[in-house]
């Protein structure tokens, strides 16, 4: 699963374990986007800073945060998976997203290597999962879906494969993190001492 992480949040953690459980992962990849090239550089919290994020909020021993993309020097979400499933050809992969990300992952460069590479796994996000299935991405791979019940199965399937997982949706927003975190700065400065 990969993202900016700015900050990471306990939906990050819901969504990854859910995701363990209803696919029989043996672990997460919380890959930490050094920059995101669709999201602007200003508001993004050092990497450092945004990699310390995503250890704290992890909490799970199976949640296993890196910084492989720096190491990798890749750039876009496509190279970076064709690098790992290289280096690690022991494993299985599956590519985890929000359905927030399947609604624009069109807007990626070589969005459609990434289905032809890993299995997909959407994650159910509040206001996002039904406006998702008629993404263009969503649409484009129709025929390559699977019903949520095989999701335990998907980690062998051969891509182009994907599902949408349901799960309890948490609110949790880095945006509305980021825009509570302004306010409150703003908020204190007035303050008197």
């Amino acid at each position: 699963m990969g993202g900016s992480f700015n900050p990471a949040h306990e939906g990050h953690r819901q969504i990854s374990q859910t995701a363990l459980h209803r696919l029989g992962l043996d672990e997460i990849w919380w890959l930490v986007s050094p920059q995101n090239p669709l999201k602007p550089e200003a508001g993004m919290a050092p990497f450092a800073e945004r990699l310390a994020s995503a250890r704290a909020v992890a909490r799970d021993p199976r949640i296993k945060v890196t910084d492989i993309e720096a190491r990798l020097g890749t750039r876009y979400t496509a190279d970076t998976l064709e690098k790992l499933t290289r280096r690690f050809p022991g494993h299985a992969f599956v590519w985890l997203m929000g359905a927030d990300n399947l609604l624009q992952i069109h807007k990626w460069r070589d969005w459609q290597r990434i289905f032809h590479l890993l299995p997909v796994a959407v994650l159910a996000r509040p206001s996002y999962s039904l406006k998702a299935l008629s993404a263009p991405a969503a649409q484009r791979f129709l025929r390559a879906r699977w019903p949520e019940r095989l999701g335990r199965r998907l980690v062998q399937a051969e891509p182009p494969a994907w599902l949408l997982i349901h799960g309890p949706l948490n609110p949790a927003s880095a945006t509305a993190i980021r825009a509570a975190r302004r306010m409150g700065r703003r908020e204190g400065k007035g303050a008197s001492t």
